[in-house]
């Protein structure tokens, strides 16, 4: 089990690191929430090929990992199919998320002037539009309300829900908000978020 997490800081070329967000974007269906993960996972698959080892358990192997990343792609378009979003309208959402992603460098939260910004500038200014866009990236947990400050958001949710959880535990969420939001989203998803901050360096939330 991961017990830590570790920033790097290395530069890499510019176009091989655009090539590889593009090609994260296409079979994760974005990058948000998704970059450290591949990231993570390029750096132990280089591991794991300079040990070698035998060629046809490792082309086994490749093939196996190949055939699961074409049933996620299928099983993600078959979701797109049924949620009724056109694809113009997953495209805008994922330029949206990548935007906010640049604007926050990182950070857990966003304020609602950068989300309305980002928006504005791939989808359209009006007010209808925003909320709509708004909401869609609510559904898609890539945007979860602040639970005491309505001009911020996060924009992941294990740190949503640890932060949540801390201003339960200082008092500044009382027993009937707390239970609210809870109800929102699902006990097993809530203990779920829990145990992906349980793999990471501890954070802390004002």
């Amino acid at each position: 089990m991961v017990t830590g997490s570790k920033q790097i800081g290395v530069r890499v070329n510019e176009s091989l690191w655009k090539e590889f967000r593009e090609d994260v974007a296409e079979r994760k269906g974005g990058v948000k929430g998704h970059l450290r993960t591949e990231v993570e996972t390029a750096l132990r698959e280089y591991i794991n090929a300079s040990e070698g080892g035998d060629t046809h358990d490792r082309l086994t192997e490749i093939e196996r990992k190949l055939e699961a990343v074409h049933t996620e792609v299928r099983e993600m378009d078959e979701k797109k199919k049924d949620s009724g979003v056109s694809q113009t309208t997953e495209q805008r959402l994922n330029n949206i998320s990548d935007q906010i992603e640049d604007e926050t460098d990182g950070s857990p939260k966003v304020h609602e002037e950068v989300v309305e910004l980002a928006i504005r500038e791939n989808a359209g200014s009006s007010d209808p539009t925003i909320r709509r866009y708004k909401e869609l990236l609510r559904q898609d947990e890539q945007l979860f309300n602040h639970p005491t400050n309505n001009a911020l958001y996060f924009t992941d949710p294990t740190d949503y829900v640890m932060a949540t959880n801390a201003l339960r535990k200082g008092g500044q969420l009382d027993a009937g908000q707390y239970a609210e939001i809870l109800d929102q989203y699902g006990e097993e998803w809530w203990l779920a978020q829990q145990e992906e901050q349980a793999d990471d360096e501890p954070k802390g939330f004002q």
